[in-house]
């Protein structure tokens, strides 16, 4: 069986409806149970599949209905954490300044899960997608990362970042073949590698080398364990989409010639809908076999993109590879943490730009 290529894409997170949002708010203050909760996300996560369903994507998510935040899948079923989600003040694009809640927790013991990561969502779109379905969860390099924390992680059990690698490396690697027992057809982790963008321009070559090289392989314990014409596996570069913060910018290029050849994965999900990334150059460098999901559709503005403009710039990219490996999403996901500020569009046009998507992948694919 061939290997299946989903043209039309979905990153991850779409935006959550009101009801849900203030049923988390009411689980949260405790004036409704658990499975209050659990019957409005059911209801939401059914409403988007028959949606997705109506525009014609080829693979279904449950748009991370369940969770805080999009990495928040790891914390909340492993034990080992800090308590609460850290809060920060920082200053937005236009100057202002807000207190933004963080949602990556720090380590403070050893790690071990006490639940399956994805195990309800799987479960659920199993039953009721009407096609192959998506999960999407952090990388273990993106959460041993944030979760080292030398103030806090007990350096008795994680003397360093990559002693606590080798257990998100194992929890995320456990959880994925969980998955493929269960059914996902498409498996994406998020985020393990947008730090490079930046520290490799800022630190000794040797040492970014280094780095890359230990993410790479932890990531790569993960995709190798569930590896088969079953599965597809991808991972997603990150450049911002949270209250539209812009991070990781500048070309692709360091990453790509690195990341393309010597990660273990069928599809690299890039962001590509503003000059920050530079231009398409660096896909001169995917080897056969390996597609870009090019993130022309932007979810930060509310502007519709038109078919003419996405196929050109996809007619642009493949100028430096093959058509055939390449695919089309929106940049990041709609709503990546489940908050009343953190959505940029409204639900017409996240829908719009989904149809768009599938519409343009139909019409320059097939």
């Amino acid at each position: 069986m061939a290997k299946k290529i989903y043209r039309a894409d979905q990153v991850g997170s779409l935006l959550r409806p009101p009801k849900l949002l203030d049923a988390r708010d009411a689980f949260k203050a405790g004036t409704i149970d658990r499975a209050a909760l659990r019957r409005e996300e059911d209801a939401a996560v059914t409403e988007i599949l028959a949606h997705q369903k109506s525009i014609g994507m080829p693979i279904f998510t449950d748009g991370e209905m369940r969770r805080d935040a999009w990495q928040t899948v790891f914390s909340q079923a492993v034990e080992g954490f800090v308590d609460q989600y850290p809060a920060i003040e920082t200053d937005r694009p236009d100057g202002t300044k807000v207190k933004v809640q963080m949602h990556t927790k720090a380590a403070r013991g050893k790690l071990r899960a006490v639940g399956r990561l994805a195990g309800t969502d799987a479960a659920f779109l199993k039953a009721h997608a009407p096609g192959p379905f998506k999960i999407t969860m952090p990388s273990p390099a993106y959460v041993a990362r944030g979760a080292f924390r030398p103030s806090v992680t007990d350096a008795a059990i994680y003397p360093d970042r990559e002693a606590l690698l080798r257990d998100t490396t194992a929890i995320v690697r456990d959880e994925m073949i969980a998955l493929g027992k269960d059914g996902a057809s498409y498996i994406q982790l998020d985020e393990g590698f947008t730090y490079h963008l930046t520290a490799a321009a800022s630190r000794d070559a040797a040492a970014a080398e280094k780095d890359l090289a230990v993410d790479i392989a932890a990531e790569n314990q993960c995709h190798d364990a569930v590896r088969s014409d079953a599965v597809t596996v991808a991972m997603h570069v990150c450049r911002g989409s949270r209250l539209s913060w812009a991070h990781g910018s500048g070309s692709y290029d360091w990453l790509a010639e690195r990341l393309f050849d010597a990660l273990h994965v069928d599809c690299f999900v890039l962001e590509y809908d503003t000059d920050i990334v530079g231009g398409f150059e660096p896909l001169r460098f995917l080897p056969k076999g390996k597609i870009v999901v090019l993130g022309l559709v932007s979810s930060k503005e509310r502007r519709l993109e038109t078919r003419d403009e996405l196929k050109r710039r996809i007619d642009e990219a493949a100028k430096f590879c093959p058509l055939e490996q390449l695919a089309l999403t929106s940049q990041c996901g709609f709503q990546g943490a489940a908050q009343r500020d953190g959505a940029h569009l409204d639900y017409d046009s996240q829908w719009r730009k989904l149809e768009l998507i599938a519409e343009t992948a139909r019409e320059v694919w097939g």
